[in-house]
């Protein structure tokens, strides 16, 4: 790896940079293991992972300690129909 950035408040990847040199390192990145094992080309170091917790208890224990959920629609994904004479793909 050689940088990250911090997610910014907007849930953009343009937050400040993270100093990987600054003293509490060496760092930690947490991320399913399909990234890890270079899905969607992701860079694969699934030979440095370590397997600290299963994604879905994780999930799961939040959802118990956070509940009631509030969830938001961020509009982060888009819709585009690319044939509109057919039935239309998009609601």
């Amino acid at each position: 790896m050689t940088g990250a950035r911090r997610q910014a408040a907007d849930g953009s990847c343009t937050g400040p940079s993270v100093d990987l040199t600054a003293a509490g390192g060496p760092y930690s990145i947490l991320e399913n293991d399909f990234m890890a094992n270079a899905g969607d080309g992701y860079p694969n170091f699934s030979s440095r992972m370590a397997t600290l917790d299963l994604m879905d208890q994780v999930v799961a224990d939040y959802v118990a300690t956070s509940s009631p959920l509030s969830p938001t629609i961020q509009g982060r994904i888009a819709c585009t129909d690319s044939d509109p004479a057919a039935a239309p793909a998009c609601s």
